[in-house]
């Protein structure tokens, strides 16, 4: 149906009746046909091509309605992909995103909305007509919860399943460098013979001595091993009732560490959060204030080139620096070729050791044991209860100057008592970045503190003799004298030109007695860890947990290397030490690694079904699936055209379209398409009367509509 009324080359034959009279008259007085011409017009319709004039049966079936009815099966058959799609975001929810590729695909699918793929008219003209007609019915009730169900399962589906994250936790075995007495032995056999390795420890002392202030006062070294707190440093923290002790994230200076150099760990997760203890033994000591004296020079002399060694042995008498004018400790002892490296300050003890020059018979029967109980072999028809209680004595020799405007040198000497502490930490770890949580004395390890490694001659005199020379320098005070003159300041003198010697050597004796002994046992601490084992801090350190030796505890390491029946803790030092010697020749492990267990939570990425937007689109796809289902069985069981919902349906039965008889089987649609030249319009069908009357009108005279006059 068309409104052009031009009538060329058309099937149709179209009258006008014009009228010269103006469409605006508002008077309908009756007026004679002499006096004015008729305002209405019409067309005449002749012929509809195609128009069925004869009977014909109901819904004849052709290929076009079968291929119709096949997309009617589809489309209703659409809501499926949506109920299979929530049953997806079922089966995903709680599942890994990394590597689903089930799972990318559903997401994508989300964004498909039921909107799309429903033909349908207008939600708002469900609501209006309800409005309009002033009567809300059932059936207009259930047909805007129907019109709802589209946009909520549209929603639905784009916010079914989301990504969340859950925790997974594993447990698995690592390795840390050990403190044991294993360690010790391992450092015996190996650096302190034929002095091995005491380069490579001196490196890395002085490596970590320059690191900056941010990493030592920080968890990790320079190289990213975690570093154990000095438990005496958190005295004022609460312990609980399990006696952990809380650390905090932050220290204040480098001393509250036990080391300036951490515990190298393998086998550590690299992804996720990771918690374990480890069991550590590290070096302590508690001196005595300083005693002065003038520096011991030849005749008066107080420069240290002009030392008098037998002076000195008369101040600082002992046991590693025997014969002082002829080992010189001030720069006999040197780590160069040359033998040009000074010290400015040495360390001795006042106590014999085994195999010691100056131990005397008497001595080494309580020499041996105290190394045995070092080790964890406790001699008590030996060691009496006062004798394991004893700690050694080191002597702490420096040279300082006297005054601000005087080359003169002095000598400061202080007494200190060695010691061991034995602590187990808590340590947590995100991916391979570590810090101590907790920490407490340990309950494992229950050696006694008054043993250390120096119970060995060989580990005392080696250490003694090295220490003070790690670090390379020339000119005043040692860069480990200055570190602990100030732990926040760099190690070295920085000045341009000549220094004085007031510039140039630290006095420690303005420490008080608490502080030094911190810092001296920071350093003392650093150096012993590596020189004992001075490989595997620099990571990348090998996965294969078993080139680290035999499972074990630090407390009870030796053991793992020894035959069960020449344990350590049950036989004496020269019974099993040159079994663990030839034992551990051939371990190309970096150290000897103690065992503990690691338990790591990782943050899994996973599938998160939303089970409310679920419910929503699983009730539209039902209700839609069921709705269409039902709408196609009654289309295919409707005999009667379909009318309804077209403009061609108002040209059934129309006394006012003059079309061909017949066509009343045709559908809507069908009738349209044949319809569709004709030119039809919405005018007054009573032009001539008083009062007119609207309908669609084709092939009648019709008036325009005019407004003022009056229609019934």
């Amino acid at each position: 149906m068309a409104a052009n009324t031009s009538s060329h080359g058309h099937p149709l034959q179209h009258e006008y009746l014009v009228s010269p009279i103006s469409d605006m008259t508002t008077s309908y007085s009756p007026v004679s046909s002499a006096e004015t011409k008729s305002k209405t017009w019409a067309t005449t319709v002749t012929h509809v091509p195609s128009w069925p004039e004869e009977a014909r049966t109901l819904k004849k079936h052709t290929w076009l309605t079968y291929l119709y009815g096949l997309g009617d099966l589809i489309l209703v058959l659409l809501p499926v992909y949506f109920i299979l799609l929530g049953v997806a975001s079922i089966t995903l929810n709680g599942k890994a995103t990394q590597g689903s590729s089930f799972g990318t695909k559903v997401e994508k699918a989300m964004d498909l909305t039921l909107e799309l793929l429903m033909a349908s008219q207008s939600v708002w003209g469900t609501f209006e007509s309800q409005l309009l007609m002033q009567r809300f019915t059932i059936v207009g009730a259930n047909l805007l919860i129907l019109w709802a169900l589209s946009p909520l399962g549209g929603q639905a589906s784009l916010r079914l399943m989301s990504r969340g994250y859950a925790e997974t936790s594993s447990s698995s075995k690592i390795r840390y460098m050990t403190t044991g007495p294993g360690g010790t032995m391992w450092g015996l056999s190996s650096t302190y013979v034929d002095n091995g390795k005491f380069a490579d420890a001196g490196a890395l002392y002085t490596a970590a001595l320059l690191a900056p202030l941010s990493t030592k006062l920080g968890p990790e070294d320079p190289w990213g091993n975690v570093k154990i707190p000095d438990l005496a440093s958190l005295s004022h923290i609460q312990p609980n009732a399990s006696g952990w002790v809380e650390v905090p994230g932050k220290f204040a200076d480098p001393e509250s560490y036990s080391s300036l150099v951490g515990l190298p760990i393998a086998g550590l997760p690299q992804n996720g959060s990771s918690i374990f203890t480890m069991e550590d033994t590290y070096l302590t000591v508690n001196c005595s204030g300083f005693a002065q004296h003038p520096y011991p020079g030849n005749d008066t002399a107080t420069n240290f080139l002009q030392t008098n060694y037998t002076k000195l042995e008369e101040l600082a008498p002992g046991q590693v620096w025997f014969n002082k004018t002829k080992q010189q400790p001030f720069s006999a002892f040197s780590v160069s070729s040359d033998g040009s490296t000074r010290a400015s300050f040495f360390l001795d003890t006042t106590r014999s050791f085994p195999w010691g020059s100056r131990e005397k018979p008497e001595e080494h029967d309580i020499n041996i044991s105290r190394l045995d109980a070092f080790v964890g072999h406790y001699n008590t028809s030996v060691l009496s209860d006062k004798e394991m209680a004893t700690k050694r004595e080191l002597l702490y020799v420096s040279q300082y100057a006297i005054g601000e405007d005087s080359d003169a040198l002095g000598l400061n000497i202080a007494k200190c008592a060695l010691a061991q502490n034995h602590v187990e930490v808590l340590i947590h770890c995100d991916g391979s970045r570590c810090t101590p949580r907790k920490m407490r004395t340990s309950t494992a390890d229950t050696r006694p503190t008054a043993m250390t490694g120096f119970e060995h001659g060989t580990i005392l005199s080696g250490f003694a003799t090295r220490f003070p020379t790690a670090v390379t320098f020339n000119i005043g005070s040692s860069p480990t004298e200055i570190f602990m003159s100030n732990t926040s300041a760099f190690p070295f003198v920085q000045q341009v030109g000549h220094m004085s010697t007031a510039s140039s050597f630290t006095d420690l004796s303005r420490l008080s007695p608490e502080l030094f002994s911190k810092r001296l046992s920071l350093v003392l601490n650093t150096y012993y860890q590596l020189s004992t084992q001075p490989t595997g801090y620099f990571g990348s350190l090998s996965g294969n947990l078993s080139a680290y030796g035999p499972d074990t505890l630090p407390n009870t390491d030796l053991n793992a290397y020894l035959p069960a029946n020449l344990s350590a803790t049950e036989h004496s030092f020269l019974d099993w030490y040159y079994e663990f010697e030839d034992r551990i020749q051939n371990i190309e492990s970096p150290f000897i690694g103690a065992t503990t267990t690691a338990s790591t939570t990782y943050q899994m990425q996973i599938f998160v079904c939303n089970y409310v937007w679920l419910a929503m689109l699983l009730t539209s796809s039902t209700a839609i699936l069921l709705t269409g289902g039902v709408a196609l069985v009654l289309k295919r069981r409707t005999l009667g055209p379909e009318m309804f919902g077209f403009v061609s349906s108002m040209t059934y039965e129309n006394p006012y379209v003059k079309i061909p008889t017949g066509g009343s089987m045709l559908d809507a649609m069908e009738r349209a398409r044949l319809l569709k030249d004709i030119p039809v319009c919405i005018g007054d069908v009573d032009g001539e009367e008083q009062i007119g009357h609207i309908a669609l009108a084709a092939g009648v005279p019709v008036r325009k509509l005019e407004r003022g006059r009056l229609y019934c």
